[in-house]
């Protein structure tokens, strides 16, 4: 069976896109291997809906892979908890910490902690 990323399921949090709409700026990331299989960054509730342009690599001296560009439902994905408020003791707080992490068989999930729900969004080639 072959898989497309996002899956379907997903379309309400999270679309890859071939282009850029007028005027919008994507955040370029980089998910590595050697730093935990895991990036994360703070990003501004105002900016939903965001783009992340994601990238992975093994290590430093690897070369980068794109996994995606990526349009990002940032209040849908706080309200189903893939990401979190940056300072969870303020629910008023106008920041969440996004992180992409690469589980097993290389997909990459959107997740806020290993201990909470999934979102997977790609998937790469960590053998080449």
């Amino acid at each position: 069976m072959v898989y497309s990323f996002p899956l379907g399921y997903a379309a309400p949090f999270v679309e890859r896109v071939d282009a850029l709409p007028p005027g919008a700026h994507a955040r370029r990331w980089v998910l590595r291997d050697d730093n935990q299989q895991h990036y994360h960054g703070v990003m501004p509730l105002e900016e939903d809906p965001a783009y992340v342009e994601l990238h992975w690599k093994a290590d430093g001296r690897a070369q980068e892979q794109l996994v995606g560009v990526f349009k990002l439902h940032l209040a849908r994905l706080l309200s189903d908890g893939y990401v979190r408020r940056e300072h969870e003791e303020r629910p008023d707080d106008t920041e969440v910490r996004l992180r992409f992490y690469r589980g097993s068989r290389s997909v990459i999930y959107i997740q806020a902690r290993n201990d909470q729900p999934a979102l997977p969004i790609g998937i790469v080639d960590a053998l080449g």
